[in-house]
């Protein structure tokens, strides 16, 4: 009886602080700290919202975090912050005293003028344990949760510019590969021209690659594609896309790619360079950079040229909670002649982390 009195009384206790979010799959909304920590040790996905004061610059934040535990075969509690506003004020006593970003921020010369860079940007982590969790929403970005996580997101991003002058990072571009699939054995000359520079090539890439190429695709009787890897001073993104569970991403591959024109071997070793480097998360936004972006900022050039080209470049964005996107249709690529295939992608967890 005393049992059940308690697990009546715990739960009574978070519906009490927490409430549920509909416009958020199985998202609680709590409002103080020790709901928080009461519905993500139960394994719901929690948020709460504080508005606290930055004494140094006399700003007021407000902040949200969102805590996603990960379902029973990992470990862990996936953090997303977002600074929702900063607005100049007063009356201290009024509002928190720990605010989300006053300790990472310290000391930085332009925060007076520039703070607003920082509204509406996010960053993310992946906590081992309740008691980081909790650090981070009580007391915000600490040394010891700098220290200890890798820091992603937009914030990241926007507070290095504003505190340190750095200039936007260059976009890497991972394992770009270019398949050829020529009627019969002939020469092929193919170069990129890109938007930034080439980092990386296999073979080694001069003034353009130089091959001689197999109908089975074979290159110098050595490579099944041409390898690059570049760094684009941009990126443009599509609206559409898809939201894919992590656990689910191979299964994601399967479906889809051969549906995007990609065979099996194709497949499988797109499947064995992307499931090795993206990390663990909730959940994946995967977009397929167009046409238009490609030939702008990564240009192809084949000769002789061929009949049928499949480019299929991925944007993968890690997130801890499952947004929405539409997706868009796809269009199968029915291969005639002279064919060449392409593969590769852009994992925004490589953009940016707090040093």
């Amino acid at each position: 009886m005393n049992n059940y009195r308690m697990s009546f009384l715990a739960v009574l206790f978070t519906l009490t602080f927490c409430s549920i979010a509909y416009g958020q799959e199985k998202e609680v909304e709590c409002r103080t700290y020790d709901s928080l920590l009461a519905a993500i040790k139960e394994g719901k996905t929690a948020s709460y919202e504080k508005t606290a004061y930055i004494p140094e610059f006399s700003l007021i934040e407000k902040s949200k975090i969102v805590v996603a535990p990960q379902d029973a075969e990992g470990k862990g509690f996936y953090v997303q912050v977002q600074i929702k506003d900063l607005v100049k004020g007063d009356n201290e006593n009024a509002y928190d005293n720990k605010s989300i970003i006053g300790l990472i921020v310290f000391g930085c010369k332009n925060m007076n003028e520039d703070y607003k860079k920082l509204i509406n940007t996010s960053f993310s982590f992946l906590a081992e344990n309740t008691d980081d969790v909790m650090e981070c929403a009580m007391q915000g970005l600490t040394d010891n949760i700098d220290s200890k996580y890798s820091i992603n997101g937009t914030f990241v991003k926007a507070y290095k510019e504003l505190c340190f002058g750095e200039s936007p990072k260059p976009l890497p571009v991972k394992k770009p590969a270019v398949y050829l699939y020529p009627a019969k054995t002939m020469s092929v000359e193919v170069k990129v021209k890109v938007n930034g520079k080439l980092t990386i090539t296999e073979p080694l890439y001069e003034n353009g690659w130089y091959v001689t190429v197999a109908p089975d695709g074979l290159i110098d009787n050595r490579y099944d594609y041409l390898f690059y890897e570049a760094e684009l001073n941009k990126v443009e993104l599509p609206a559409e896309g898809w939201v894919v569970a992590f656990k689910e991403l191979e299964k994601w591959f399967d479906e889809y790619l051969p549906q995007m024109g990609l065979n099996k071997k194709e497949k499988d070793q797109f499947k064995e360079y992307w499931l090795k480097d993206l990390r663990k998360e909730n959940y994946y936004e995967i977009r397929l950079l167009d046409d238009k972006f490609l030939s702008e900022n990564m240009d192809l050039i084949v000769s002789p040229k061929p009949e049928t080209i499949l480019r299929l470049n991925f944007y993968f964005k890690p997130v801890s909670v499952k947004s929405e996107l539409i997706a868009p249709i796809i269009k199968k690529v029915e291969r005639k002649g002279f064919t060449v295939i392409e593969w590769g992608g852009i994992n925004e967890d490589d953009l940016s982390t707090l040093p």
